[in-house]
């Protein structure tokens, strides 16, 4: 038998998180892979060996700030994370969503936002695009087109919820 290694294959396996025994109700319950686990230096040298720029990896947004020196640990994407679900579950009308893009651990939702005519509600996602790590999608009727409004963290978006929240 001839084994031939399949790197994609291999993040693949390493980003895949086990699911809760029921619907995880923060970040925290959804960081069980092996991205989330492991010793960080491991995963930061398999992330560094399998990307390039023609094929980004499935990965959390804190790996790729990371990778780039823009976070000093995985331990302070971790807490970011827990501070915006604090903030934001901590309001009425805001839950957390467990599922999201490959990789990522999922975003938060404005329910009052859910309606007539709208038909997705105001989002709040994790990216790595920019320092502030977090993009505010406004609810809108689905036809594709939602531009994210950056923000830049967790007392930026304190500051705009007011507003938000009335969109």
């Amino acid at each position: 038998m001839n084994l031939i290694p399949i790197p994609r294959l291999e993040w693949s396996l390493a980003a895949e998180s086990v699911p809760p025994t029921s619907e995880a109700e923060s970040p925290e319950a959804v960081r069980c892979g092996w991205i989330h686990t492991a010793p960080e230096r491991h995963v930061l040298d398999l992330f560094r060996r399998l990307d390039d720029s023609a094929s980004r990896l499935p990965v959390p947004w804190w790996l790729r700030a990371l990778a780039r020196g823009e976070l000093a640990s995985r331990a302070e994407g971790f807490a970011f994370e827990d501070e915006v679900h604090a903030l934001l579950t901590g309001r009425e009308g805001w839950i957390f969503v467990p599922w999201s893009t490959a990789g990522e651990i999922g975003y938060w939702e404005y329910t009052p936002s859910d309606r007539p005519p709208m038909t997705v509600p105001t989002t709040v996602t994790l990216t790595d695009r920019h320092p502030g790590w977090l993009d505010i999608l406004p609810a809108q009727v689905d036809n594709g087109n939602r531009v994210a409004v950056p923000e830049p963290g967790v007392e930026g978006l304190e500051a705009m919820l007011p507003r938000i929240e009335s969109w």
